[in-house]
């Protein structure tokens, strides 16, 4: 792929690669409103990815490529993309340091990554940037709110394969939980003191906004897993619980005796990950923060039952988040099933227009 040494000003657009698909949302600006362009998904072998690394980029490309040809709706006019990193395998933390000259604050992020990440600094791709300066009383208590991320250098270095053999050119790699807060602000769906819950195919990620995102939490617990649970105890085929997941969930209805007591468990243990994400933002720093609503997100927001479930569990007034807000569509097909699942990709498009 050829690396310009100049940049240009070009369409970017959006490429969210999950657990076995890659969606994809191309947008454009017309004064103050913001048009889809385009917007697709595909899906790719699910032994593709492996602890979050690219096993394949040659044989994932070949599934991709077909989607950038064709979208669902519109046109991809862009060879630009911003692409996300799976919440789970990404290390973020907020620091709180001392006022200090840029070498030095280098320094002091490197050494906290050391202390709190799992990993060898020399595994790791690390970025920071200063999310507030707070200048104290009397020249005391000054400091610097430091937004810390690593990611592992196999994980994005996969990437940056799979994009080579795509012919695209990426213009941003990050969180894909940031990706997803940037969406839910534009469409309205959330604010301050927001618990922000994005569950997917394989894992359920979580953050708490404020400003910016000091925290995220995963649990390996998603659609697919739930799929499989009722596979499992209601001895059914899969695209039989796929029906009753969708149409049914553990919503009010004739199957919810059958169907609750299996994924209970489930939503349990992602609800257990909610609340300490929750004590930890409340009780972090040195002003009493509360968490005041949530926000659910990605593929399977729109199982019956699952936000009334997570609103009683965490006691906190819940909206189902929609992406697709504010955004102006032409396409009248958009399926309101499907339309979650496009959180991340249209938060990484969004980026693509400042």
């Amino acid at each position: 792929m050829r690396t310009p040494l100049i940049y240009k000003d070009v369409p970017q657009f959006g490429l969210d690669i999950g657990s076995h698909t890659a969606k994809l949302v191309q947008l454009v600006k017309h004064g103050s409103k913001v048009h889809v362009q385009g917007y697709g998904y595909c899906y790719f072998p699910k032994d593709a990815i492996v602890e979050g690394i690219i096993v394949d980029p040659e044989q994932m490309a070949s599934a991709i490529k077909p989607l950038l040809k064709k979208l669902g709706f519109g046109k991809l006019t862009s060879k630009r993309a911003i692409t996300g990193l799976p919440a789970a395998k990404v290390f973020t933390r907020t620091l709180q340091l001392p006022l200090m000259d840029q070498a030095d604050l280098d320094q002091a992020v490197h050494y906290e990554v050391e202390q709190y990440v799992p990993v060898p600094v020399t595994d790791l791709y690390i970025d920071y940037e200063i999310v507030n300066r707070t200048a104290g009383k009397d020249g005391k208590d000054a400091h610097l709110d430091v937004l810390m991320m690593a990611a592992p250098r196999a994980i994005v270095d996969s990437y940056i394969k799979l994009f080579d053999a795509l012919g695209l050119e990426i213009s941003a790699i990050e969180a894909s939980m940031t990706a997803v807060v940037r969406a839910l602000l534009h469409s309205g769906d959330m604010g301050k003191n927001t618990l922000v819950m994005d569950i997917g195919s394989l894992s359920s990620d979580m953050t708490v906004y404020d400003e910016f995102t000091p925290l995220t939490g995963s649990v390996a617990t998603g659609g697919e897993h739930y799929t499989q649970a009722l596979v499992k105890n209601l001895k059914i085929k899969p695209d039989e619980a796929t029906e009753i997941k969708v149409k049914f969930g553990i919503g009010p209805s004739g199957m919810r005796e059958k169907v609750f007591p299996v994924l209970e468990p489930l939503l349990s243990n992602v609800a257990k990950e909610a609340r300490r994400v929750i004590k930890f933002y409340e009780q972090r720093g040195e002003k009493a923060h509360k968490v005041e609503r949530m926000v659910i997100s990605g593929g399977s927001a729109a199982m019956p039952g699952l936000p009334e479930f997570f609103q009683a569990e965490l006691r906190l007034p819940q909206t189902a988040a929609n992406p697709w807000n504010k955004l102006e569509v032409k396409d009248k097909n958009l399926n309101e099933r499907e339309a979650p699942m496009y959180a991340t990709a249209i938060g990484l498009a969004l980026r693509g227009l400042k």
